[in-house]
């Protein structure tokens, strides 16, 4: 009797893909090297124009730093940034078609795809300040494109300084390390890899996906290894925490020592990315967690993201802080994420417990508009339409989106609530001291309040303003001007306008609201407080209007004004 014959198969899979990963490597050098480096970056010639310059301040400077000491026995440190299987900047060097001179030599401007450009968060504000001295080097690498034939790589170093004089001449106080004409060409190919190799740079090889990407070396690092850990931590943990985004960070410390980032094992970070998981798995089994998908807003088809909220009734979601407690201030907490997953912004939405923590991730489709009202630092979704060139599509968009997550937030907690108490078991203890007094003719008459004599005076004219049936908002205008008391002839003065809603008689939420400032006042890093200058007999005049809210909503206008730097004339 014959067998079947056994036939084994041999199924080869294709390798996986290179994961993406980002090093953050921390150098030291000291003695023969440091000079061979400190000659290839050209420092020298940097510390020549700030003797000549003088005021270090003026320029963007410390008071000290490495310029300082070229030429001692001190070491030299700088930090080296590595991408690996990444895209790299390409583009032709025509202006703004390349990536590299996007990223490098333009200001303020925001990419047309929304896609790239800052990648996972650090943009061009935050590299320039990361190094001490203001001096970025840049080598990337890219696969060859129909419109930029014949070039994979290019190395540039850029000096960001304040304008400056010298003599009769004025500066910018941009200064390229590059070659052609005066230095202001990228090196390219054999050339870029020749530098690279000359400044301690890992060389790259356009054929293997692992070596496409960008290095970035910063010349003596304004931060430490741990605090660097900490704010990837805190930035990054969503695509840290994404296995389908095969993403890692990894912080070298001089002595070749790895620090690792680990949101989970982060008490704080822990329930955001308990949240996160709400949010992108669905998994809202339990009344303590719950998943939100926001409604379509106007002509945009797709949904905007969706919200994973989680609260923890026996621990934190209920934490009160108590007396002679400095160190806790509770309040609920939204990490706003959009592509490439990274968190722009952790939005409060309340101070009163219970206390909630969660994620909006953003879709895809709604990214390029979201990124287009973020700031220099990518740190917040504006919805003020006095900053700057704001759109204002773009800045209804990131409203409508902020305030539909304050009411999933509000639903939530309020389903969190326990069911109140009935009437007869209510304990009123300060009550029954009160009337145990009036009852006895005890006690002591309350004091007196204490007036002081206010150097500016705010005459404020608002209403409520009815949209719809269920809908209202609170506009008016605060004229801030001189009390009689105040006796000099200017001032700087410091205006906050805020509207918070009322909580169980408690202030809580705090409203958007839109101000439009007299034309001298200009709004302090999007911190709401305006500044600007005061003369007597001059009212400065403050526009504003608040968000639309629910007509059976209880809200509460605060208007401060502050006396800055006096100014005498």
């Amino acid at each position: 009797m014959l067998g079947t014959p056994l036939v084994n198969f041999a199924l080869t899979l294709p390798p996986p893909p290179p994961q993406f990963e980002i090093s953050f490597n921390f150098r030291s050098v000291a003695g023969r090297r440091k000079q061979e480096l400190i000659n290839h970056l050209g420092l020298h010639e940097l510390a020549e124009r700030v003797t000549q310059i003088g005021d270090r301040r003026s320029i963007g400077l410390r008071s000290s730093d490495c310029l300082n000491s070229l030429d001692d026995n001190s070491e030299f440190t700088y930090l080296v940034i590595e991408e690996q299987a990444a895209s790299g900047m390409h583009g032709p060097w025509k202006g703004a078609q390349s990536k590299l001179f996007r990223a490098l030599l333009t200001i303020g401007y925001t990419n047309e795809d929304g896609e790239t450009g800052g990648s996972y968060g650090y943009g061009k504000a935050g590299l320039i300040r990361g190094s001490s001295i203001r001096t970025i080097i840049t080598y990337t690498c890219f696969r060859e494109r129909d419109d930029d034939t014949g070039v994979t790589r290019r190395l540039l170093g850029m000096t960001y300084w304040g304008p400056h004089h010298l003599v009769d001449d004025s500066f910018t106080g941009f200064a390229r390390y590059g070659q052609g004409p005066e230095g202001t060409l990228p090196f390219k190919n054999k050339d870029a890899d020749m530098m690279a190799e000359r400044l301690a740079i890992k060389r790259r090889d356009p054929t293997q996906t692992k070596d496409l990407g960008t290095t970035m070396l910063l010349i003596e690092p304004t931060v430490e290894p741990e605090d660097l850990c900490n704010a990837i931590e805190r930035s990054w943990w969503p695509a840290l925490e994404d296995r389908a985004l095969r993403f890692n960070a990894i912080i070298r410390k001089p002595d070749e020592t790895e620090l690792h980032p680990k949101p989970k094992k982060n008490k704080v970070l822990k329930t955001f990315v308990d949240s996160y998981e709400v949010a992108t798995t669905q998994d809202n089994r339990s009344p303590e967690r719950k998943r939100y998908e926001l409604r379509a807003i106007d002509r945009f088809s797709r949904q905007p993201g969706t919200l994973g909220l989680v609260a923890d009734k026996e621990g934190w979601s209920y934490a009160e802080q108590t007396e002679g407690d400095t160190e806790i201030d509770h309040r609920s907490l939204i990490a706003l994420v959009r592509k490439p997953r990274m968190v722009v912004e952790y939005l409060e939405v309340g101070r009163t417990p219970p206390h909630v923590r969660g994620t909006f991730v953003a879709d895809d489709s709604i990214n390029k508009i979201l990124r287009s009202t973020e700031p220099k630092g990518h740190d917040t979704w504006s919805t003020n339409l006095a900053e700057g060139d704001l759109n204002r599509e773009s800045a209804e968009v990131a409203k409508t989106i902020i305030n539909r997550i304050k009411t999933h937030v509000r639903k939530f907690r309020e389903e969190l609530k326990p069911p109140s108490r009935p009437p007869e078991s209510v304990n009123l203890p300060h009550f029954d001291r009160i009337m145990k007094r009036l009852m006895s003719g005890g006690g002591q008459s309350p004091s007196q309040p204490i007036y002081e004599n206010r150097p500016l005076s705010i005459n404020l004219d608002y209403e409520l303003k009815s949209i719809n049936e269920e809908c209202i908002e609170c506009r008016g205008t605060a004229n801030i001007s001189f009390s009689e008391h105040y006796e000099e002839a200017e001032a700087l003065i410091e205006v906050s306008i805020r509207y918070r809603y009322l909580e169980e008689e408690r202030v809580g939420a705090e409203a958007l609201v839109l101000v439009n400032p007299p034309s001298n006042f200009s709004e302090e890093a999007n911190s709401g407080i305006y500044s600007g200058k005061l003369r007597q007999n001059d009212i400065a005049r403050f526009e504003f209007c608040t968000e639309q809210y629910r007509a059976d909503w209880t809200g509460r206008l605060f208007v401060n004004a502050e006396i800055g730097q006096v100014q005498k004339s």
